[in-house]
């Protein structure tokens, strides 16, 4: 209740003088970490109000919270557990038996679960008419993923195991580092896929490693 009430007082206090709104960046009330300038970081409280930025500290001598003014530079942080919606546009995947390397933009869906830091730095800038307050985002994100997708089921990619010529079913799994700017998620994954159908035994890519591009879009 205190950090709310803090957090109110710093809003009326830093809400005048602003030229325009802060743009969305994910940067809303809730509890963050705030780095110090004189080293290490502090948990800090957040009340985000239109183009009102409110801190208030705890201070690990006292029990009595401190209001901190915003300024410009600085950078908060939050870590969580991060759940996307992820595609893999293109798996690259390396050259094997009589195959050479192969660039597919097959159909795929998957979840993604990681562990995510997300870091926003205010950025105050000084006009004649006022205080422009944006917030710069970024953010990394480690995590493994799994779903669904499609593949080209061919006598090249059975080694002739097969005479048919079909999409066939498969399911994806593997890791992915991304990195993150507002909700869009950018980033490089290793894969393997299992494919479902009768030809399992004989598709020279069944559980091959491949490397791909991913874009995620955070749920959370």
């Amino acid at each position: 209740m205190k950090f709310i009430i803090l957090g109110s007082s710093c809003l009326l206090l830093f809400s005048c003088s602003t030229l325009k709104k802060l743009p969305e960046a994910n940067l809303g009330s809730d509890y963050y970490y705030m780095q110090r300038q004189e080293g290490g970081t502090t948990k800090v409280y957040v009340n985000v109000v239109d183009d009102s930025i409110g801190i208030v500290a705890e201070r690990p001598d006292s029990k009595e919270p401190e209001a901190v003014i915003p300024s410009n530079g600085q950078v908060l942080f939050r870590k969580s557990f991060d759940v996307d919606v992820m595609t893999v546009p293109f798996k690259f995947r390396p050259a094997i038996q009589n195959l050479p390397r192969q660039l597919n933009v097959d159909f795929n869906g998957n979840l993604f679960l990681g562990y995510r830091v997300d870091r926003y730095k205010l950025i105050f800038i000084q006009t004649p008419a006022g205080i422009i307050k944006k917030v710069r985002h970024r953010a990394i994100t480690l995590g493994a993923f799994g779903g669904l997708g499609t593949t080209s089921i061919t006598p090249w990619t059975t080694n002739n195991g097969t005479t048919d010529e079909y999409s066939g079913f498969i399911l994806n799994r593997g890791i992915s580092l991304m990195g993150g700017v507002n909700n869009l998620t950018v980033g490089f994954g290793v894969g393997w896929d299992y494919l479902t159908d009768r030809d399992k035994d004989v598709w020279i890519y069944q559980n091959k490693p491949w490397y791909g591009l991913t874009l995620s879009l955070n749920l959370n």
